[in-house]
């Protein structure tokens, strides 16, 4: 894993950080090859690869998130198939045991007036699971409705689907003028001490094992590791560690595809640590 280093879609320094060079010689956005099919690497070169599929449309575009000098765009385009995405993936990671992320993500241009429109956002699994369980060890979809939320699907032995559900609004999602906001997870691998049968959520701890927490604020609204929007007891021991991440959109619902035809989702400043807080 590419540990304090951003897959940063919006600025114009690709992680050049790490190798010790200037941001200042490098003014220019990045910009796709493509925006269909697969290619390699993805999003300008930031990422590994990137997916576009079913109809949708990716870009880079300016201005960004959080100041920045621009951003990954999708949308589903003017005649979406069922399997509609665009999204970039992460392979650096390695059966990561513990796994943080941060993103930023802009829903202003969406209809999401309806809890039957959802696409799924973020991904990151593992190479194996225990029994017939799926290797994504977190999910994380827009739900809509009268306030639109976030549902993490976090990979948990105890639970017959294998996973724990979370759902959690989005402060402001409806009233935020710009629409951006910031989402930050931190997952640890173990067996926590809250983790049983049928629980939806337990208390858990920076660090405990069998543990996740995470952030969901309006851009600009301080945050700190000592202070998630939520946490969550796992038992998770039995998958193998993050191997790769997906962001962007896909596994969109119908209802979500035919009132968001054309409709922009924006992604931007993803990093991804080990053990850090990131924080906007």
């Amino acid at each position: 894993m590419k540990s304090m280093q951003m897959k940063a879609l919006s600025l114009a320094v690709l992680a050049l950080a790490g190798l010790g060079m200037a941001g200042s010689a490098f003014a220019v956005c990045p910009s796709l090859t493509t925006n269909t099919g697969n290619s390699t690497p993805g999003g300008g070169g930031a990422w590994t690869s990137q997916t576009v599929r079913g109809g949708a449309f990716m870009d880079i575009t300016t201005p960004g998130l959080n100041t920045t000098s621009c951003n990954l765009v999708g949308n589903v385009g003017a005649a979406p198939a069922g399997n509609v995405g665009a999204f970039v993936s992460d392979t650096s990671p390695a059966s990561e045991a513990r796994y943080r992320a941060r993103w930023y993500f802009d829903v202003s241009q969406l209809t999401l007036t309806s809890g039957n429109f959802q696409t799924r956002i973020f991904n990151a699994f593992a190479n194996t699971a225990p029994g017939t369980f799926n290797t994504d060890e977190v999910r994380v979809s827009l739900v809509g409705g009268a306030t639109p939320t976030l549902r993490f699907l976090v990979a948990d032995a105890t639970q017959p689907s294998g996973f724990k559900t979370i759902t959690a609004p989005a402060p402001g999602i409806t009233g935020n003028v710009n629409g951006h906001y910031y989402v930050e997870i931190d997952l640890n691998k173990g067996t926590g001490a809250g983790a049983v049968a049928g629980a939806t959520c337990n208390t858990c701890a920076a660090g405990d094992a069998g543990c996740f927490r995470y952030w969901i604020t309006a851009e600009g609204t301080s945050s700190s590791d000592a202070s998630p929007t939520g946490v969550c007891s796992l038992n998770n021991g039995g998958w193998s560690g993050v191997e790769q991440a997906n962001l962007g959109f896909f596994t969109t619902t119908a209802n979500y595809r035919s009132n968001n035809l054309s409709k922009n989702f924006a992604v931007d400043e993803f990093d991804s640590r080990r053990q850090t807080f990131i924080g906007q």
